[in-house]
């Protein structure tokens, strides 16, 4: 079973998107590029980013020239190897299109692997054009870029076409055909001039140019040789790919652009190979040249890519348009560089109709599609692994999700096999060390992020250092944009937190303990109490909220009781009784005297129910619910008020739907 991603109405719009942006309109009886925004689209881990673009390589296979890499496992490569990876894809063979080819960018190349006597210019000059010459007759090209691209080319994931196989490459035939007479400011033709102007009418001799970029090439650990290096490939690259749009007899068919999709772009690669690729775009526009390049850019991101980027470089796209005339409004009146959208996490009734097509004999559907839901927030890659595992267990009477998350994870063949939340804790991080995951359940315990860094400057609570917290927990737990993801891990790592070892590690009593502390000092008392409950201190909890019973307006007593409600439970996956024995449970062991029982009874039915964890068996929880709202009513200093009112009657509403 799998959630299939052109069902989801966010994915395709992003599609439908791409699409628009790799159209290459008619202008004057023939085909022009169109200037393209890069497309940046965001997510939290497991958000089906990774799955957006292997869907949009289905569709350009066979239809268009395209190349996608990983950041993520290339993050130690350089932007030359990149562009030598991806260029060695672009060339495929495609119809309508035949095999690109990028001779100015694959001179380039050549160049940089040369061994020169930089301590003779004119011998260097002399020296490149023999290796040049060398090379006539002989499929340069495609060694080149093997050989320049490294281990990056292994991770390059284009479509299914035959690989890049001329008879000679152009460089070659070129070379064949001028080297036998032509000085040495004509051996390369067009190609050589081309290293001299860069297409912006500079006044460079191109053998003085390739020189240079070989002498930056020796000394590469110089940051600002790698720069001049990266700059002078890229521009070479953009250069090769509007060259073979703009002429050739197979320019008319040419209609919409190659595409490149780059996954995991938050890394200091993808930063810097992107920023490059913008900053050429703009100095091309900035000098006046119209013929921009013929490339779409798609890359997703967890959010970091754009943080520092201006509001005035980039367009949010929110799906309220078609993407024809959203792009329209993009190119004809602003100047927008990138495009910004957030994936959107699974609906209620995508869940619905995902558990629908999978047509269990047994269960009720609406029932599952709500605890999947609730449990997962739409986080699509749990939501996946959570409706797999419905899918291969046996009938249930009722739904469990602690049952579902701790049965082994389907498909998985080791002694051993990880369970079905250990696969969703994974898929949500990825790289963490062990030390900074058990700082990170440390962590997770706190609501606010104010209250994180209070737990963080403590020095005996983390193992990894308060400076690691800044570098890499800060970003995973407190994230620009929140999403069904980022709740759902702080629900699992609050779970690892209940199963510690007291002596081993900082417990969950001694971690909500501490935050209860930082509360009571910073005079907040709805996360005091939030943080009391946390901690199992039922009693404590009942006695302050009676009290305010009188103190605070219904209205105000009620958000404060909704709020400190949510907070989690600890070791519930150990009961296998019904949710409302648990809470005559909970309510006995507390001691209430009345007329605090049926505030107490309150506060620890809505906990339960308001728990994603909570099995199917919650009709009677609501109803209690209904019978306390209405009892906590009658004890308000002014006699009944509406808000209790209404809320007991969502609660017997509720109360149909389930077990």
């Amino acid at each position: 079973m799998a959630i299939h991603i052109d069902r989801v109405y966010g994915r395709r719009y992003v599609i439908e998107l791409v699409r628009e942006l790799m159209v290459r309109p008619e202008e004057n009886g023939s085909l022009r590029s169109q200037r393209c925004p890069i497309l940046v689209v965001e997510g939290f881990r497991g958000a089906g980013k990774t799955a957006l673009l292997s869907a949009l390589v289905d569709l350009l296979d066979q239809r268009a020239p395209h190349a996608q890499l990983d950041f993520e496992t290339n993050r130690h490569a350089t932007v030359p190897q990149v562009l030598s990876a991806i260029a060695f894809d672009l060339s495929r063979k495609c119809p309508g299109y035949g095999a690109l080819q990028f001779p100015r960018f694959i001179v380039g190349q050549l160049v940089t692997q040369l061994e020169l006597d930089l301590t003779d210019h004119s011998q260097a000059c002399r020296q490149v054009i023999d290796a040049l010459e060398r090379q006539r007759g002989v499929d340069t090209g495609r060694e080149v870029l093997v050989d320049t691209a490294g281990s990056v080319l292994g991770a390059v994931s284009g479509g299914a076409g035959a690989p890049f196989q001329p008879p000679a490459s152009a460089l070659g035939l070129i070379v064949k055909r001028l080297t036998a007479w032509a000085p040495r400011r004509v051996v390369l033709g067009s190609f050589q001039h081309w290293y001299g102007h860069r297409g912006l009418g500079l006044p460079h001799d191109p053998i003085d140019v390739l020189v240079d970029l070989n002498r930056w090439a020796v000394d590469s650990q110089d940051e600002d040789n790698r720069q001049r290096i990266d700059e002078l490939l890229w521009a070479a690259f953009l250069a090769d790919l509007r060259a073979e749009f703009s002429r050739g007899r197979r320019t008319d068919e040419r209609s919409v652009n190659c595409v490149v999709l780059l996954d995991n772009a938050d890394t200091e690669l993808g930063h810097l190979f992107l920023n490059q690729l913008l900053r050429a775009r703009r100095q091309r526009a900035a000098g006046g040249q119209e013929d921009v390049d013929p490339l779409t850019v798609v890359a997703t991101s967890r959010g970091e890519l754009l943080a520092d980027v201006p509001s005035a470089d980039r367009s949010h796209v929110i799906p309220d348009d078609t993407p024809s005339r959203l792009l329209s409004y993009i190119t004809d009146r602003s100047r927008f560089w990138w495009l910004q959208y957030r994936l959107p996490d699974l609906t209620e009734d995508e869940v619905g109709r995902a558990v629908t097509d999978m047509a269990l004999p047994w269960g009720d559907n609406q029932r599952l599609a709500q605890v999947v839901y609730e449990l997962t927030g739409g986080h699509p890659a749990s939501t996946w692994l959570v409706l797999n595992a419905v899918a291969t267990s046996p009938p249930r009477k009722w739904i469990e999700p602690e049952a579902i998350l701790s049965q082994a994870a389907p498909g998985a063949r080791s002694q051993h096999p990880p369970t079905v939340e250990d696969q969703m804790l994974a898929r949500l991080l990825v790289g963490i060390s062990d030390a900074a995951l058990g700082d990170l359940v440390t962590c997770a315990a706190a609501r606010e992020r104010e209250q994180a860094l209070a737990l963080a400057s403590q020095d005996d609570l983390l193992v990894s250092g308060q400076a690691n917290y800044g570098e890499v927990l800060d970003p995973i737990l407190w994230p620009a944009d929140r999403s069904a993801g980022l709740t759902l891990l702080r629900r699992l790592l609050c779970r690892r937190l209940a199963l510690r070892d007291p002596a081993v590690s900082p417990s969950w009593s001694g971690v909500y303990a501490r935050l209860r502390h930082t509360c009571r000092a910073a005079g907040d008392e709805a996360g005091e109490l939030y943080y009391a409950l946390a901690d199992g201190e039922l009693g404590f909890v009942t006695r302050r909220l009676h009290q305010r019973l009188d103190e605070l307006t219904s209205i105000a007593w009620y958000d404060l009781l909704t709020f400190v409600t949510q907070a989690p439970h600890r070791h519930r996956h150990r009961h296998r009784e019904a949710p409302i024995d648990e809470v005559r449970t909970l309510v006995g062991s507390a001691d209430l005297e009345q007329p605090l029982t049926s505030v107490g009874r309150l506060v620890a039915t809505l906990r339960i129910a308001a728990d994603p964890f909570t099995d199917s068996r919650r009709r009677d929880l609501h109803l209690q619910i209904a019978d306390d709202y209405s009892g906590v009513s009658r004890l308000c200093p002014g006699g009944p008020h509406t808000v209790f009112l209404d809320a007991a009657r969502r609660h017997r509403r509720e109360a149909e739907w389930w077990d």
